[in-house]
């Protein structure tokens, strides 16, 4: 575990003085075929990032393509609050994005302090460059428990519960703490319709997107669980995600195929969301699936099995103000 941090530690300074060579000579190159960044590119086409924080991931897998690397030159293949915290100034000279020839960018990203908006980005790229758009992959059918009321926590818990928020709002319930552990807590029939609309929900989302996810959920999300929270998902859907991307470079899938998990995989690894043993038992989940444990918060070191999930987030609501608040 820690050498990894330290690669993905490593791995992050070498791409943020790449990016701000290649930031700066955007900036005062009026041409992009002039100067050092002639000399950077040699003839390759310069692929840009705007999204959430799965474009790390993204571009820990294209960059890992040896033949991506002859046609195309990634630039701020990072979340947008990395891009604002180390290059705010940069991205938001129009200079840097209108030498573009690709962009691959999420939608609906919401405006960030410091950052261009995405609306602003679109406008700013040339016309022919080849915009990309990849679903930002938000996929509830594994969590009916899901919300965004928690209790005021130090990050323990990002994500609410709304079952054990109901046990802590009222005195009295049609069930106990203890139930949520058995395999009939949900009905089977209502663990699979609300997985069938998770999907259908994702693939109208998707519907505008060049990159979508959803046909590979249904094909594979009853076999195996693909999501680690509602907005993280395994390295399986990110790898998936990452060879579509590049099908729309033109390069071929089979380029990615001896490519490991990214380090960055490990970042997505937190605001953990549990799956209900009844909801495994509705879906048939894979045996294990009940055994992975979680990190619900922003704290990797500290680990949850459902049975103490369950009981940590009760027992934390107790002695918080037992009111429910929305998540800033």
């Amino acid at each position: 575990m820690f050498v990894r941090r330290v690669l993905n530690k490593l791995k992050r300074i070498k791409d943020y003085i790449c990016d701000y060579i290649v930031y700066r000579c955007l900036e005062r190159d009026r041409e992009k075929g002039s100067g050092l960044l002639r000399i950077i590119l040699r003839g390759r086409k310069l692929v840009g990032f705007y999204g959430e924080c799965h474009m790390y991931i993204y571009g820990g897998y294209l960059s890992s393509v040896r033949e991506l690397k002859k046609y195309y030159h990634l630039l701020g293949a990072k979340e947008i609050e990395y891009l604002v915290r180390w290059h705010s100034k940069r991205i938001n000279n129009r200079n840097v994005w209108n030498k573009l020839d690709v962009l691959i960018y999420n939608p609906g990203v919401p405006d960030r302090k410091g950052a261009p908006s995405l609306g602003e980005v679109l406008e700013w790229i040339p016309d022919n460059c080849k915009r990309i758009e990849v679903t930002n992959a938000v996929f509830k059918g594994y969590m009916p428990q899901h919300t965004e009321k928690v209790f005021k926590n130090d990050r323990y818990f990002v994500w609410g519960d709304k079952n054990i928020n109901k046990l802590l709002e009222e005195k009295e319930s049609d069930y106990k703490l203890e139930d949520l552990l058995s395999e009939t807590f949900y009905d089977p029939q209502f663990v699979i319709d609300y997985f069938e609309k998770s999907i259908k929900r994702l693939k109208q989302y998707e519907q505008r997107c060049t990159v979508k996810i959803a046909d590979y959920i249904e094909e594979n999300g009853k076999k195996r669980p693909l999501f680690y929270s509602v907005t993280h998902p395994e390295d399986e859907i990110m790898r998936e995600l990452a060879l579509r991307i590049l099908n729309e470079l033109g390069l071929e899938r089979d380029h990615l195929r001896n490519t490991s998990g990214q380090a960055g995989m490990f970042d997505l690894h937190t605001h953990g969301e549990v799956i209900y043993p009844s909801v495994c038992k509705g879906l048939g989940l894979e045996e294990g699936t009940l055994c992975r444990t979680i990190h619900p918060g922003g704290y990797k070191e500290l680990s949850y099995s459902f049975e103490k999930y369950i009981h940590s987030y009760y027992e934390m609501g107790k002695v918080a103000t037992g009111k429910v608040v929305e998540v800033e």
